[in-house]
C-alpha cells in the first residue's frame, strides 16, 4: 500500500513538473491586454526577440559593431549583457574618423534579420546622462536593395519607424525652449525618389505624416517602461504601458526593416548644419560620463494573416527615371576612382576609396548622389587648406 501510495505521489509531482515545464515554454503575451482580442492572428518570432538572460550577447541576433555614421561611433565593447538585461552605455572618448575629431562612443544592437510588419516591444530604462544621450528603440532598412514602389508614384528608398526616442532634449521652436526629460519622441522618416530626385521626410518637414510626442507623467531614467509600435500595411500606432499613446496613416513604411537598439549622442554635444549632423568640442565634458541606456527585453510578434515582406525593389516595375544620372552605387563609385587612380599612376588602396563613400553616403541608403559628393568634395578642400 506505501509503495502505491508512493507511486501516485510520484506521478502526480511529475504531472506537475511536466505542467510547470509546458507553461514555462509558452510563448510570451505582449504587455497587458494588447492584441487579446486577436491573439490568434498573432505569432511569437524567437529569431528577433531576445531576453538578455546570458553573459554575452547573442551575436547571431545582433550585430553590435555596425558601420559608423555622423557624430555617431558605435564599439562592440559598449553593449553587453549583465544582471539579465542588455546593457548599452555612452563613454567619452576623444578619437579619429577620416578627418575628423570626435568625442563621444556608444553601444548599438541592431538585427541582421529583417522584418516589416509586426508588433514590436520592448522594456527599458532611460540612461542616467541629460542630456547628451538618447535611448531609442527602432526600425530602420538598409540598401538600395530594398525599395519599394508607393501607389502616388513615388519610390521609397528608406524607411525608419522610431518606437521611441528618449531623453532628446530637441529644441521647441514654439516654446523657444529645448524640451524637458519626459518628451517622448515616436516618430517617422522616409527618403522619398520623385523624378530621380531624393528628399527626406522628417518629423519637423512634414509632423502630420510623421512627428509624434508624448509627455510622460514619469522620468524615463528612474524605472523600466514598456514601448511598443505595431506596424501594418493601413496604420502605424505607439504604445506606452499598454496604452496607445499615437497612430498614423502608413503612406511609405513597407521596406524590411531591422530591429535596432541604440544609445545616440545628442544636445549639447551635437549640432545640425547642412543637414548634417556635427560634433560641439568645446562641449565636450566626462561628467554623467559613463552614462547607460538598459533593456530588459526585446519582444517580436508577427501577424499570420498579413505577409512579413512586401515585395522589395527588384521585385516591382520601377520607371527609368527612379534613379538619378548623378547617383552612384559603391560598385560605381569605387569603379571610377580605380580607373582614376590607373591613369594618375597612384597605388590602389580600395579600403581607402570604401572608406571615401561611406563618408560621402551621409544618408546610408547605400547611394552616393551627386550632391553628396560635391559636398564631400568640398569639405575635403577646405581640410586641406
Amino acid at each position: 500500500m506505501k509503495i502505491y501510495a508512493k507511486k501516485i505521489t510520484f506521478t502526480i509531482m511529475f504531472l506537475s513538473l511536466a505542467t510547470m515545464s509546458f507553461a514555462m515554454a509558452e510563448d510570451p503575451k505582449p504587455y497587458g491586454d494588447l492584441l487579446k482580442d486577436r491573439s490568434a492572428d498573432w505569432q511569437f518570432v524567437p529569431a528577433l526577440s531576445d531576453e538578455f538572460n546570458g553573459d554575452q550577447v547573442d551575436t547571431n541576433k545582433w550585430n553590435i559593431d555596425t558601420e559608423d555614421w555622423g557624430t555617431w561611433s558605435w564599439e562592440p565593447g559598449n553593449a553587453f549583457q549583465k544582471d539579465g538585461s542588455l546593457h548599452l552605455q555612452m563613454v567619452q572618448e576623444t578619437h579619429q574618423r577620416g578627418n575628423q575629431k570626435l568625442f563621444y562612443k556608444s553601444g548599438i544592437a541592431r538585427s541582421p534579420k529583417t522584418i516589416t510588419y509586426g508588433y514590436f516591444e520592448a522594456k527599458v530604462k532611460g540612461c542616467s546622462r541629460f542630456p547628451g544621450a538618447s535611448p531609442a528603440f527602432w526600425l530602420h532598412s538598409k540598401g538600395p536593395e530594398n525599395r519599394y514602389a508607393a501607389t502616388d508614384g513615388e519610390t521609397v528608398a528608406y524607411s525608419e519607424i522610431d518606437v521611441i526616442e528618449l531623453q532628446q532634449c530637441e529644441y521647441d521652436f514654439k516654446t523657444k525652449k529645448h524640451n524637458d526629460v519626459n518628451r517622448i519622441d515616436c516618430n517617422l522618416h522616409t527618403i522619398l525618389v520623385k523624378d530621380g530626385k531624393k528628399q527626406w521626410l522628417r518629423p519637423n518637414m512634414d509632423p502630420a505624416k510623421c512627428k509624434n510626442e508624448y509627455d510622460s507623467p514619469w522620468d524615463p531614467r528612474d524605472d523600466y517602461h514598456v514601448y511598443a509600435v505595431e506596424n501594418t500595411k493601413d496604420t502605424i500606432v505607439w504604445y506606452i504601458d499598454g496604452k496607445e499613446v499615437a497612430r498614423k496613416a502608413n503612406l511609405y513604411w513597407h521596406l524590411p526593416m531591422h530591429v535596432t537598439l541604440s544609445l545616440g549622442l545628442r544636445y549639447p554635444f551635437e549640432a545640425y548644419k547642412d543637414g548634417k549632423r556635427i560634433p560641439v568640442p568645446e562641449k565636450t565634458t566626462l561628467e554623467g560620463f559613463p552614462t547607460t541606456m538598459f533593456v530588459d527585453y526585446v519582444r517580436v510578434w508577427q501577424n499570420s494573416q498579413v505577409a512579413s515582406q512586401p515585395p522589395t525593389y527588384s521585385q516591382v516595375e520601377q520607371p527609368k527615371k527612379a534613379k538619378a544620372a548623378t547617383d552612384m552605387t559603391k560598385e560605381d563609385f569605387v569603379a571610377m576612382e580605380k580607373a582614376k587612380w590607373e591613369k594618375n599612376g597612384w597605388p590602389w588602396n580600395q579600403a581607402k576609396v570604401e572608406s571615401n563613400f561611406a563618408e560621402i553616403d551621409t544618408n546610408k541608403d547605400a547611394i552616393a548622389s551627386g550632391l553628396e559628393r560635391q559636398q564631400w568634395f568640398k569639405n575635403k578642400m577646405k581640410s586641406t587648406n
